[in-house]
């Protein structure tokens, strides 16, 4: 038991060393629990996250993001994390030795510098294409010069073969992204999450104020200070920051909307700290005036969003 524990502790140090590297984002996100599943309905109905009973009102505040100086957590977390035993079927089997694969499939993704080349090695093609033109119609197309594959682990979630890899560059910061692999074992990259894709940019939300409900993929904590505007009551209310952006939203929702239910365990299992998320929000009132932001729907699974099931 000593000599596991060991291993698992320095394979962890080496993790939290490398930069950007956010393992726990994984397990927070994605958790190996047999009796809390993702239902991969994101429109017709609101997904499921385990028993409504089980959800309670967390007032932790443990850090979700991991640095470099990050303690290593505990035994049993890291042992779950690194998925102790043989992987489910239900994520990236023997992810190890499919590294060749998945490193020419993120060299690949990573060296186009057209939405063409690049559409090629997406997950959800088809609906995330006009998604991609309409990003790169205002973001520019960035190729990064490739290092090498860092570390890769699987992802337990039901009825798909995914997995978390991290893509080290000669040229810039590593970025670490979420794949799947496909019925025909070729590997695809979830293209959204890897660019913390919204349907508009965070500072024009900001000034518009829409009273459309508008997605974005964000990070939510409660607030350490509330704001002058109260919520309805009976709401709970987050503070919501873009990853790029310094800029923060309030925004409530009913903690009582049964649709709600997979924001609750989300932010439980966050601890209710730099969670995230992904949501539909929108202004209630005019421009101008002042009100609090309202969530409107979760989308997601922390940043993916999951339409039906794999074969």
């Amino acid at each position: 038991m000593i000599m596991i524990a060991t291993v698992v502790r320095v394979v962890m140090i080496k993790l939290w060393e490398s930069a950007r590297v956010n393992p726990e984002y994984v397990q927070s996100v994605y958790d190996n629990d047999k009796d809390h599943h993702w239902s991969g309905n994101a429109k017709e109905q609101p997904a499921l996250l385990g028993d409504p009973s089980e959800i309670r009102p967390s007032a932790g505040a443990a850090p979700h993001e991991v640095s470099a100086n990050t303690p290593v957590s505990s035994q049993s977390s890291a042992l779950k994390l690194m998925g102790s035993g043989a992987p489910s079927p239900s994520s990236i089997v023997d992810i190890e030795s499919k590294r060749p694969q998945i490193e020419q499939t993120l060299r690949r993704f990573f060296a186009a510098s057209t939405t063409d080349q690049q559409f090629a090695f997406v997950r959800d093609p088809q609906r995330v294409r006009p998604l991609m033109e309409h990003y790169y119609s205002s973001h520019p197309h960035t190729p990064h010069e490739w290092k090498a594959l860092g570390w890769a682990l699987p992802v337990e979630e039901e009825g798909y073969r995914l997995g978390y890899a991290q893509a080290v560059f000669a040229n810039a910061e590593p970025v670490s992204l979420i794949i799947e692999e496909m019925a025909d074992g070729t590997f695809r990259v979830d293209w959204e999450s890897s660019v913390r894709y919204g349907e508009i940019d965070w500072e024009e939300f900001i000034k518009t104020q829409p009273s459309a409900p508008t997605l974005f993929r964000v990070i939510a904590s409660k607030p350490q200070n509330i704001p002058p505007e109260a919520a309805p009551m009976g709401s709970e209310l987050l503070e919501i920051k873009h990853p790029d952006d310094n800029d923060v939203v309030y925004a409530y929702f009913d903690r009582k909307d049964p649709k709600f239910i997979p924001l609750l365990q989300q932010l439980q299992t966050g601890n209710w700290k730099d969670v995230p998320l992904t949501l539909r929000l929108c202004f209630p009132g005019p421009v101008g005036s002042g009100k609090n932001a309202r969530i409107a729907d979760v989308e997601g699974k922390g940043w993916l969003i999951l339409h039906g099931t794999r074969s």
